[in-house]
């Protein structure tokens, strides 16, 4: 028997090389040798996603999540269940059903990932009969408690049975009139359900309730002033799962309104926020955005790594001062901090709650690299210059004038800089245009009851209808991820011939351009693999054909002139 490090060490050697069908079969060796060897099944399955077989790559992880040791199994856990975001199937599994409780039992591990395809089993397995689907069945069930405590839900269908299960829970307490509180061996179930209203922000409307512990179905702990005797109550529930509502909706929000207040402001001038701004800015105080939870951990490697792979960079230059210009609730930056400790970043947004978000969960996840600061990406005069890179996601299409909202961006960066951005494509947002234009007709605003009102409509509207697609966004899960999908105060939309004007008037070279897989096999198969993937043009007539390809944004890399 060959030791697991010679064959791991040759393995990644024949990877290094380019030999991959080498690589593979030395990763499966030692997998098959050493079955607890965690960077073999890794290997392994790495290799098959990027041969396109992520069917076969699953099943690989799968086998090596009850492989390994549990010092391994996070690592194992983390790569599944990235690959089941992708995953949809309508059938009961009761291997996937073991190995997704596997997943969400680790703390590394990007349970929202995990989101759809658990509901689509555990909604398959009622359909099957092969469990009850009564309340208590589902009290005492470890997957249901999971998903509902660390999952926000993102399908319709377990969104219709989340009001039957909600329902049925007041109904059960509503009916011992002499208490009306909930039974004991339903509290973790209340509580787990009262997570997933926190995480969508109340979608279904409020109720009144005479236990306190199911007035958390309407509302955080923090409207409903907790007294000891409930928060003792909820600090003894079996599970942790009262204790976890305790910080979601009570300690983590009195520690966001303080740091709200703390952090420095780039201009002091009144009249310095535009009136665009001052309305976005109003919007993410309401309703920041997104709220996440659960980061994976990333690998380390260096951004300067990164930005060398690019195929239009010959010499990154340095790689240490980064700029977010509107880091919102704090993910990317986040992200970015823990895959490149070496960065030193300033993470720039208008909204004081947006940015208390984002250091909290900084502050939880030990990062202490990020300058979190309250501003204008207009007004960055403050800053001093000479950024080597810059990051604005998701940003300039809600501006009123977004190239002004770029040449300020760009002038921050130094000769050479590098700067990522994120951009709505316009032909992937027709569903939001129709959107949009439905608001408009019923005189809908931007009230929770309205936001409700809408997702109502689109949630009954028939699949031939131009409102259902939004049925498949995430961001329609929530008020303010719904919000800020249809009812945002400002948006702007490309397509890749107005980036390419966009870009050249700030003076700038495309050299990156991150496509989705599927935009990038079309992409081969309309011009041939030896096509530029730089060309915007070639890529105008790849969209046209196929318009949602860019629904996650357009993702692009560019370069300052020297």
């Amino acid at each position: 028997m060959t030791d697991p490090d010679a064959l791991l060490e040759t393995a990644r050697a024949q990877e290094c090389s380019g030999d991959d069908a080498a690589a593979f079969q030395t990763f499966k060796a030692c997998a098959q040798q050493h079955p607890g060897t965690a960077p073999a099944w890794l290997g392994a399955a790495r290799i098959l996603i990027r041969q396109g077989d992520r069917g076969l790559a699953t099943q690989v992880l799968s086998t090596g999540l009850r492989a390994v040791g549990d010092a391994d199994r996070g690592r194992l856990a983390a790569a599944f269940a990235a690959q089941l975001g992708a995953f949809s199937g309508r059938a009961y599994h009761p291997k996937l059903e073991h190995d997704l409780v596997a997943c969400f039992a680790e703390p590394g591990v990007e349970h929202q990932a995990l989101a759809r395809v658990t509901a689509e089993l555990l909604l398959a397995r009622e359909a099957a009969g092969a469990v009850s689907a009564d309340l208590d069945a589902v009290a005492r069930d470890p997957l249901w408690l999971a998903f509902l405590s660390l999952c926000l839900n993102v399908e319709a269908a377990m969104e219709a049975r989340l009001v039957t299960l909600r329902a049925a829970l007041i109904d059960r307490v509503g009916q011992d009139r002499r208490e009306a509180t909930v039974p004991a061996s339903l509290e973790p179930l209340t509580c787990a359900l009262a997570l997933q209203a926190f995480a969508g922000e109340y979608l279904a409307p409020p109720f009144q309730a005479s236990d306190p512990l199911l007035r958390t179905l309407s509302a955080p702990l923090t409207a409903l002033s907790p007294d000891p005797v409930l928060t003792e109550r909820l600090a003894a529930i079996p599970g942790g799962l009262g204790s976890l509502l305790l910080k979601r909706t009570l300690d983590d929000l009195v520690v966001e309104r303080r740091l709200a207040r703390a952090f420095p402001t780039l201009t002091d001038k009144a009249d310095a926020e535009d009136a665009v701004s001052a309305a976005v800015r109003h919007q993410y105080e309401l309703n920041p955005y997104p709220r996440w939870s659960e980061p994976p951990t990333p690998d380390q490697r260096p951004l300067a790594s990164v930005i060398a792979a690019l195929p239009g960079i010959t010499d990154p230059g340095p790689v240490r001062r980064l700029l977010i210009a509107g880091c919102g609730t704090g993910y990317e930056a986040i992200d970015l901090a823990r895959t490149d400790p070496t960065l030193s970043i300033i993470a720039l947004d208008l909204s004081r709650p947006s940015l208390a978000y984002g250091a909290r969960m900084a502050t939880e996840l030990g990062v202490r690299t990020i300058d979190f600061r309250q501003g204008d990406i207009l007004h960055l005069e403050s800053l001093e210059g000479g950024f080597d890179v810059a990051v604005s996601t998701g940003v300039l299409h809600h501006m009123d004038d977004p190239a002004a909202g770029l040449a300020a961006v760009v002038r921050t960066l130094r000769p050479g800089g590098i700067i990522r951005l994120g951009l709505y494509s316009e032909r992937a947002r027709a569903a939001v245009r129709a959107a949009q234009s439905e608001i408009t007709a019923r005189g809908l605003t931007t009230s929770p009851d309205d936001i409700r009102a809408f997702r109502r409509i689109v949630l009954d509207a028939p699949a031939t209808s131009p409102l259902a697609p939004l049925r498949t966004s995430d961001d329609f899960y929530s008020l303010s991820g719904c919000r800020d999908l249809a009812f945002h105060v400002q948006e702007r939309a490309y397509d890749p011939s107005g980036l390419a004007a966009l870009l050249s008037g700030a003076g700038l070279a495309l050299v990156g351009f991150d496509a989705p897989e599927e935009a990038m096999a079309r992409f081969r198969e309309r011009h041939g693999a030896g096509a530029n993937p730089l060309d915007l043009i070639l890529w105008d007539a790849v969209e046209a054909d196929h318009p949602g390809l860019f629904a996650g944004m357009y993702h692009l890399w560019a370069r300052k002139r020297a």
